[in-house]
């Protein structure tokens, strides 16, 4: 297998998440929403995930000073306002506003999350690592959403009805398509 002439960090793709982050406390007008597809599952006892932001990013200031923030996961349904959110500044402009998003209130942080998300994580920031280009920050995720369109008849999230939206490579996918349960050739 031939190496790349460009080395990069092709771990792809990756779902693509709506970050939601909020300025001032209990101040819905200061939302904000960025596009994030480098986030990860670290552990789940408890449950956490990371997320990573350019350090100079407006919502990685915000996550920086407040400490918590939404990570909602995005569809197919939704890739255009996931992409308007993603060129456009959040110090400069609302971005639920401009992308016709719809919030509804975080059960346990002052955050707003975003309904078109199927599911939607509540993340308190337990410590962060500070890299050349970005920033990694681990949260513990203290509440989880699920749209109920999107669960099966024993109450577990159906991931083919939600149809993720993907990024690689400067690029959009679908995530929609199961292939197989866990340990299937073990059964074989």
């Amino acid at each position: 297998m031939p190496a790349l002439k460009k080395i990069s960090n092709l771990v792809l793709p990756l779902p693509v998440t709506l970050t939601t982050c909020r300025a001032e406390k209990e101040d819905s007008s200061t939302d904000n929403i960025i596009p994030l597809s480098w986030v990860g599952i670290v552990e789940y006892r408890p449950h956490m995930v990371n997320i990573n932001i350019g350090k100079e990013k407006y919502s990685a200031n915000i996550i920086r000073e407040r400490k918590e923030f939404g990570l909602c996961i995005a569809t197919v349904d939704i890739m255009e306002q996931v992409d308007m959110c993603g060129y456009t500044h959040g110090n400069k402009v609302d971005k639920f506003e401009m992308a016709k998003l719809t919030k509804f209130a975080a059960g346990k942080i002052d955050v707003s999350l975003i309904k078109e998300c199927p599911i939607c994580l509540e993340c308190v920031v337990k410590s962060s690592i500070v890299m050349t280009t970005h920033e990694v920050f681990f949260a513990e995720v203290i509440n989880t959403h699920v749209d109920e369109r999107f669960l099966d008849g024993s109450g577990e999230p159906d991931i083919e009805k939600m149809n993720i939206l993907g990024y690689a490579n400067g690029m959009y996918f679908s995530l929609g398509k199961k292939l197989q349960n866990l340990y299937y050739s073990k059964n074989n």
